[in-house]
């Protein structure tokens, strides 16, 4: 279960029971941001957004005071702004001191939200809206398994008021965020029982069947969601991820195109169009769609990531590279970003610029084993071998199944003269795919090291069986067999090397 990701936000004048609100998050085993030391929105504005933008679970401190101030309506907007993009993300108010209805008039949005609070909008005893809060964002010590028994045993009680079906939808929004899908999809369920037309249970378990790699199941309930709310653009754009996730990408199309009908200037359907559009090879039109994005939002860090790549497979590699640049420039954090500039700049023999881009993003994510085994290649390229052959290890450390990662160790012993321990590595690698033909090829390579050519040869067979177009097997078995005095087989592997090579 991944750490429940909460922004915190509160009026100064609730600064007492906003800090014993997050004390009992963290407690939780939440992970909180707040204006612990009351520095003012306004002072980091930047990051409040950025860590409104990244936390999924927005949680509000409602008084007299915060709802007339002026920067937490603005943080309340900016939340609600991420929640009609993803309705899968929480906004949950706490009333802290009672609060008129009038109060409301800066975020009339928030009546649309489950609220942790008694009639008449007033509020309970500290301690007890922090148990509650903490027992609606499952975070309470036995809190999901009591949800989860509660919607096993509805089917045998008697209608629940409406609320009822609200708050096992919070409850099951609590529980997705946390990546616990198990549980929090029976809560969906049972909310849909008690209410065949909320909206919310069925995107929200739309969305979570999505999470749950269930995909087929998640576009029926998509579909559920839209015969009750047809003009939700980000239902549309969900499903259509769906369908591109299935590989359905003329579907996916066709669900953005509902989406941007509905509202021909959403930033993130014009992106969406954009991928589908790359990803059915219609690249002019993918690239319009990406200016078109950026046109609308030019501090859409994904849409210059992504006309970033496809400028690459353009073979308009600075234009590229100025792409990603914009990119990391809006989101410095995003470590993929780094890592495709730093393939790129490989691709290009920029060692150098490549290198230090894989160590920003490393420097971001010290887990992310393709950008350690890519800093490996550059090492490769760069003749510091033993330098690659320590980022081979951290790759394979973190991922042991990487099969290109073991082939590009076994060739980096091989430079430092090291065969037999090369021939061991190809070994792990065939261990994990034996139809891997680079594999077979270069196992053949160390074992020409160290003069067995009769085994050498039965591996460059090998790979060349397992690809045909792999020429490089053929001229290998050539020199293998001249080796051995056997030239007139040799002439032969050489003629069918040129003829994949004409």
């Amino acid at each position: 279960m991944s750490q429940m990701q909460i922004f915190l936000s509160y009026n100064p004048s609730d600064k007492s029971f906003a800090d014993a609100l997050a004390s009992a998050l963290r407690a939780a085993g939440a992970d909180v941001w707040y204006d612990e030391h009351n520095v003012g929105t306004g002072e980091q504005l930047d990051e409040v957004t950025k860590q409104i933008r990244e936390r999924p679970v927005f949680v509000v401190v409602l008084s007299k005071a915060a709802l007339t101030s002026e920067w937490v309506p603005r943080e309340c907007s900016w939340a609600y702004k991420f929640y009609t993009r993803d309705t899968s993300r929480v906004i949950l108010p706490v009333t802290a001191t009672k609060v008129e209805p009038s109060d409301f008039d800066q975020v009339v949005f928030l009546d649309d939200f489950r609220r942790i609070d008694g009639p008449g909008f007033q509020p309970f005893p500290r301690d007890e809206a922090i148990a509650r809060t903490l027992q609606l964002l499952a975070l309470a010590p036995g809190s999901a398994a009591s949800a989860a028994a509660t919607a096993a045993s509805a089917s045998e009680q008697p209608a629940q008021p409406a609320n009822a079906a609200d708050e096992l939808v919070e409850r099951g929004r609590a529980l997705s965020e946390q990546q616990n899908y198990a549980e929090a999809i029976p809560l969906f369920e049972q909310a849909i029982r008690l209410d065949p037309n909320s909206f919310r249970a069925w995107n929200n378990l739309a969305r979570t069947l999505e999470y749950a790699n269930r995909l087929a199941e998640s576009l029926i309930a998509y579909d559920h969601a839209l015969a009750i709310k047809p003009d939700a653009v980000g239902t549309w754009n969900n499903k259509g991820i769906t369908f591109g996730k299935l590989g359905l990408f003329d579907d996916a199309y066709a669900s953005f195109e509902h989406a941007i009908a509905i509202d021909p200037n959403d930033a993130n359907t014009w992106s969406n169009i954009g991928i589908v559009l790359t990803q059915r090879e219609r690249y002019d039109e993918a690239l319009a769609a990406f200016d078109r994005v950026l046109a609308l939002k030019p501090d859409h860090a994904a849409a210059w990531s992504s006309k970033a790549s496809l400028l690459v497979d353009l073979g308009r590699f600075e234009e590229a590279i100025a792409a990603y640049d914009r990119a990391i420039a809006i989101e410095p954090d995003d470590a993929i970003a780094l890592y495709n500039k730093g393939n790129l700049f490989n691709s290009l023999g920029r060692y150098e610029e490549a290198l230090a881009t894989f160590d920003r993003a490393l420097a971001i994510d010290a887990t992310f084993d393709a950008a350690w085994s890519n800093k490996g290649l550059v090492l490769d390229n760069l003749g510091r071998y033993e330098e690659a052959l320590a980022a081979y290890d951290r790759a394979l450390a973190l991922n042991p199944t990487q099969i290109a990662t073991w082939n590009c160790k076994g060739n980096t012993l091989r430079s430092l003269k090291r065969p037999a321990e090369a021939l061991a590595t190809f070994d792990r690698a065939l261990a994990i795919d034996r139809t891997y033909a680079f594999a077979w090829c270069n196992r053949g390579n160390a074992l020409m090291d160290l003069q067995r050519r009769d085994e050498a040869i039965g591996c460059y067979d090998q790979a060349f069986t397992l690809d045909p177009t792999l020429a490089l097997a053929m001229q290998n078995k050539a020199v293998a067999l001249r080796g051995l005095g056997r030239n007139a087989e040799a002439q032969e592997a050489e003629r069918r090397a040129r003829a994949v090579n004409s």
